[in-house]
């Protein structure tokens, strides 16, 4: 008979298994390994359909890491802001090189509005190729999980208003400081300045995902922004809303533990609310 004691031991540590860091190594051939995402976000709608691994749904970031904690998956899939994000307050874990995809991140405009959303697009191939744009690219490749180190960009237009929806959890992306009554964020940017160059007024409404895409399609907003991709819903929204071309593209990682444990870090991060218990949509 095996001692309580002994058996106890035997039972805390795992049936005496030894946990073992295997890295990936290509990330394009994961040999079936398990794979958490978060339910109908872009990392879900790229990953579905490869045969080499098989995938986990969660509805919030932070039970994907519990089951990464707990080795009930063997790796998650995060896009890159939200890596960093997660980075500054998880230790132990590591992004595998290369991405393996990437996401491009949108507006929509309402159905009645495209000749704008048209407008739009060609005001955004224009700006593509500025110094400005670059500028904005380096202070995005810049973010450092913490901090978004925006533009200032004073709205100047007097003309038509637009009602403009923002995910309010949808930092860096998109969010409302608290002493601010402008939102801010690398996905307003473009439409602030293509505002600006046309007269627009922009009227903001602090929002939700779903009161986002609700309302716009029933003519409460006329255009929604902030943590939108082109991986998810473009398809199955297209009959009302319409997209424009992406403000930029999000390289998209395979996330491992390189230990055992997941450390919790308590970084110094700024007062907007966490997007760990929300999916990028």
């Amino acid at each position: 008979m095996i001692p309580a004691a002994l058996l106890l031991l035997f039972l805390l540590t795992g049936c005496g298994k030894q946990w073992e860091y295997k890295p990936v190594t290509n990330p394009f051939e994961l040999e079936g390994r398990r794979v958490g995402v978060g339910i109908a976000c872009d990392t879900d709608y790229v990953l579905t359909g490869r045969t080499d691994l098989t995938l986990v749904r969660y509805n919030e970031v932070s039970n994907i890491l519990l089951a990464l904690q707990y080795d009930k998956i063997d790796l998650m899939a995060l896009d890159e802001l939200l890596w960093k994000f997660t980075a500054t307050s998880h230790g132990g874990l590591k992004a595998v090189t290369p991405a393996f995809a990437s996401s491009g991140y949108i507006a929509y405009f309402h159905e009645s509005l495209r000749p704008m959303r048209d407008e739009f697009n060609e005001f955004l191939a224009r700006y593509q190729k500025t110094d400005e744009y670059a500028d904005f690219l380096m202070r995005l490749e810049a973010f450092d999980g913490k901090s978004y180190v925006g533009k200032d960009i004073p709205l100047t237009g007097t003309g038509k208003t637009l009602r403009v929806a923002i995910d309010a959890e949808g930092f860096p992306r998109s969010f409302a400081e608290a002493d601010e009554d402008i939102p801010t964020g690398y996905d307003l940017e473009a439409l602030k300045l293509f505002a600006n160059e046309n007269g627009y007024k922009l009227e903001f409404t602090i929002s939700s995902y779903d009161d986002m895409i609700y309302g716009l399609q029933g003519g409460l907003y006329d255009v929604a922004v902030g943590a939108l991709s082109d991986r998810i819903d473009a398809t199955a929204l297209s009959s009302y809303l319409l997209a424009t071309d992406p403000l930029y593209e999000s390289p998209l990682y395979f996330i491992e533990k390189t230990q055992q444990d997941i450390e919790i870090i308590d970084p110094s991060t700024p007062e907007q609310k966490s997007p760990a218990d929300d999916t990028q949509h």
